[in-house]
């Protein structure tokens, strides 16, 4: 496979678009008045719905604006992710979530791709020493460049640290109290979601090249000896010691 073609609907964009797999590159040749015109579509669009949250928003409004093949089907796999995830607040934002999904679909990767990208499983490849595909650092740096944006203007990427800047404090919206209190003032976060769908799609249509330094998904020497005494093929995969070790770090 030594092209990716984006699962993009929009007469001409798609064909405008070249994802190159063995230089890491997606060229764009889709004029700036073009990709100014789909994110504003998109923010419009995801602004607009009065879905059931922040994540079917902005994943709407991406792939609407863009129509964006299979997303009939898998807008249904976002019901769940708003609120920062089951309206838990602490999670990441749901409409990044959205937007991460939209971009991932575009990608048009299907489940024959995938299961080449296993055949290192079954050949139990340790996971530290398998290869990334190259096409999935672009769509990594895709969803990255949004999510600085979204750091860089509302100072985090969780739900609770959007609300905090947006409203001032944070709501439990679980609580239909607060959830009356929270609609209220929703335009708010109506803005938030427009950003990131206006975002998504301007990443998305960028000429871009992949992070070099993430080449090779090379690890130090050091952590390749540490990880074989670890992971040995005829034990499976187990969780490393230093894992188990600081597994508090990684809980709530």
């Amino acid at each position: 496979m030594d092209k990716i073609e984006l699962a993009i609907g929009v007469p001409d964009v798609c064909k405008k678009i070249t994802i190159f797999t063995k230089t890491g590159e997606l060229i764009s040749k889709v004029d700036k008045k073009k990709i100014d015109q789909l994110g504003k579509k998109a923010r419009e669009m995801a602004a607009s719905y009065s879905a059931p949250g922040c994540a079917t928003d902005a994943f709407l409004g991406i792939t609407e604006a863009l129509e964006i093949k299979g997303r009939e089907e898998v807008f249904k796999a976002t019901l769940g992710l708003s609120g920062g995830c089951g309206q838990m607040v602490r999670g990441t934002c749901g409409a990044i979530l959205g937007m991460a999904m939209a971009i991932s679909l575009s990608f048009g990767i299907d489940k024959k791709i995938n299961d080449e990208i296993r055949k290192d499983s079954e050949t139990m490849v340790p996971f530290y020493k398998r290869r990334m595909p190259k096409w999935r650092y672009i769509m990594f740096n895709k969803i990255l460049y949004v999510i600085d944006r979204v750091k860089d203007k509302y100072g985090g990427t969780t739900c609770a640290d959007i609300q905090f800047e947006r409203h001032g404090q944070t709501f439990d919206s679980r609580d239909p109290r607060i959830r009356e209190l929270w609609h209220a003032d929703i335009q708010k976060c109506r803005e938030v979601e427009g950003d990131i769908a206006e975002w998504g799609v301007f990443s998305l249509l960028q000429s871009t090249k992949w992070d070099e330094g993430l080449k090779e998904w090379d690890l130090p020497k050091e952590i390749l000896k540490r990880g074989d005494q670890y992971f040995k093929e005829e034990e499976g995969f187990d969780l490393p010691p230093r894992w188990e070790d600081n597994w508090d770090r990684h809980k709530y």
